[in-house]
């Protein structure tokens, strides 16, 4: 589900319409362009039609809590993956009659984000983040109780949680859907609901960050769904980290075609414990690869390559695990930006919680290897955004050094995950 998203420039009140993921956003008024940073959840209001002789505040919004990524379930002897969208009624006590899912409405009108306080009163949001990954885990039928099998792991990656507030109305004593104007319940007491409720809060409003270069001033470069902004001027990277701008290690391997492409990937360097493994050498002797483990791959860091981009779950997975296990041919590069760059959708934090999934994707004989995911542990010690050169064929974006093969529809598709 792609949600249509109505809000306002922050500089001229202008209606910016964009997508949920975006956060570089550009004005088509005035042309100035923020980076959007939410604490906590995004929140999201349909748009209501409750009748004119209804006061603003008295609206009641009951919140409703959004789901939509990838799920990957290590268990048994393989690995299994999904991409799940759930919706699912995040206030317990909100009144009988309320549905328990949204539907397809928030997907045939655009919703508006809660960018500043409007009147009316918020039932309280009691479903935690883990009730809802526990409910996309149950929907993509990836559990354990389907299969004898044991459960080893289980990672949530690339997923985008929101809220989104159905809006509501009390008429003499009946209980309506401010969106369709439809009752939903009768012999509803205002007074009884409204101590179920709190006002709009300030925290949630989002914050908007210029998007000039910290280092230079010069203006920062990303599109609209960018987790990482690029200064041309001083060959800088930044990533938003609580609430401001943060440098970030880059390099771009060059090519040898002036028109290729680059995809970002994270090169993470960790240090594993649970485990013998110490060095890519022994990542090669524990995921039993069918080569000759050499003394120059012992004295290789242990890396792993995660696309920073959101791809289908079984793409992704192929390109971590096929990156990884190759990353001996790939050269050092160079922090130049220069050629087509492709932008960060999936931020390192989520990249790094992929290791184990990666790891067991590599391994050969998985049943040998899937059972240790529990005890094993990574600490990241580096991490570096790296930029490798791919060439666009018509069909496929193929890698040079290694000449793995992504359709460019894959590459569009993953945009909207």
């Amino acid at each position: 589900m792609e949600l249509i998203v109505q809000q306002s420039c922050p500089s001229c009140g202008a209606d910016i319409v964009g997508d949920e993921a975006d956060r570089l956003l550009q004005c088509p008024f005035c042309g100035v362009r923020h980076y959007r940073v939410t604490p906590g959840l995004s929140r999201f209001v349909l748009p209501d039609k409750a009748p004119g002789h209804i006061p603003r505040e008295e609206l009641l919004y009951a919140p409703y809590l959004h789901f939509k990524g990838s799920i990957f379930s290590c268990n048994g002897k393989q690995v299994q993956q999904r991409v799940v969208d759930v919706t699912h009624l995040g206030a317990g006590d909100a009144g009988p009659g309320l549905p328990l899912s949204l539907g397809l409405r928030s997907q045939a009108m655009p919703v508006s984000l809660l960018a500043s306080p409007i009147p009316g009163n918020f039932f309280r949001q009691q479903l935690k983040a883990e009730a809802i990954f526990e409910m996309a885990a149950q929907s993509s039928a990836l559990v354990p109780e389907q299969t004898p099998e044991p459960l080893y792991h289980r990672a949530f990656i690339g997923e985008t949680i929101s809220c989104l507030y159905l809006p509501l109305y009390i008429h003499d004593g009946t209980l309506y859907d401010a969106v369709t104007n439809k009752a939903l319940a009768k012999k509803v007491s205002g007074d009884e609901l409204g101590k179920r409720c709190l006002p709009f809060q300030k925290q949630w409003m989002p914050r908007f960050l210029a998007t000039l270069c910290p280092a230079c001033g010069g203006s920062l470069a990303g599109e609209r769904d960018s987790l990482v902004l690029s200064c041309h001027n001083c060959h800088s990277s930044w990533e938003e980290a609580e609430g401001a701008l943060r440098s970030l290690a880059w390099q771009r391997v060059t090519s040898l075609h002036k028109d290729a492409r680059y995809l970002p990937f994270w090169k993470i360097e960790v240090k594993a414990s649970g485990v013998e493994m110490d060095s890519f050498g022994d990542f090669l002797r524990l995921t039993n690869q069918p080569l000759v483990v050499r003394p120059e791959h012992d004295r290789m860091a242990l890396c792993f390559w995660v696309p920073a981009i959101k791809l289908r779950p079984q793409v992704f997975l192929n390109l971590a695990r096929n990156l990884t296990l190759s990353q001996k041919r790939l050269p050092a590069g160079e922090a130049v930006m220069a050629g087509e760059l492709f932008p960060v959708t999936l931020p390192r934090s989520e990249a790094i919680q992929a290791l184990k999934t990666v790891l067991a994707e590599a391994a050969v004989n998985k049943r040998d290897v899937l059972p240790l995911l529990p005890e094993i542990k990574f600490q990241p010690l580096a991490t570096e955004l790296v930029y490798l050169p791919f060439n666009d064929n018509g069909h496929d974006w193929v890698q040079e050094q290694i000449m793995l093969a992504i359709p460019g529809s894959v590459l569009r598709f993953g945009r909207s995950l």
